[in-house]
């Protein structure tokens, strides 16, 4: 598998890119929901840039660097989203299900549009958001989920009989700072 780190100061600059595409259509939106977990990044740094607020809720769809069934939506967002104009936010637009599954959550809950929007998507991406900056195809590797990065790659590595030092050479490779890998990487 091939890695794509993302620093912060990328992923800033990336999420400011968005905001900007964003304005330019000059949608009106009336608030933006983030996709926790890494949604919910992208969609604080887009609300001080949009000046806009934040709700989120949480879809997980992935386990040890794998694709998982969609369940429902594990934590919910508060509030009345009747008649609300929202921006829906999600950290890649993968398979595209977890777009899909949002968009139909936020519709339940009265949303009288929505307009998607990701830093990045992949190639094979079934859901299209209406903003995005840029196709990857590799595994990203962002800021906000070292330890999650870690401790999945080294799960993957293990069963394939790598040694820790082995792994430890892979991460750093792939940006990972030392400390994490001292810290999160078993001896």
């Amino acid at each position: 598998m091939k890695y794509h780190s993302v620093s912060w100061k990328q992923l800033h600059a990336l999420t400011y890119s968005l905001t900007e595409k964003i304005q330019k259509k000059n949608n009106r939106l009336d608030l933006i929901v983030g996709i926790a977990r890494g949604g919910l990044t992208i969609a604080h740094i887009a609300s001080d840039f949009l000046k806009l607020p934040v709700a989120s809720f949480t879809i997980s769809s992935y386990k040890d660097l794998k694709q998982q069934e969609l369940t429902d939506i594990s934590y919910h967002v508060g509030g009345d989203l009747k008649n609300k104009h929202i921006l829906l936010i999600d950290d890649v637009s993968d398979t595209g299900k977890t777009f899909i599954r949002g968009i139909k959550y936020l519709k339940e809950l009265g949303a009288a549009n929505i307009v998607t929007a990701s830093p990045f998507i992949k190639p094979w991406t079934k859901y299209m958001p209406n903003f995005f900056v840029k196709q990857i195809n590799d595994w990203i590797v962002f800021p906000y989920d070292m330890r999650e990065t870690v401790e999945a790659i080294q799960s993957n590595l293990l069963k394939e009989g790598k040694t820790p030092d082995y792994i430890s050479t892979q991460l750093s490779l792939i940006k990972i700072p030392k400390k994490l890998i001292r810290k999160y990487v078993t001896k």
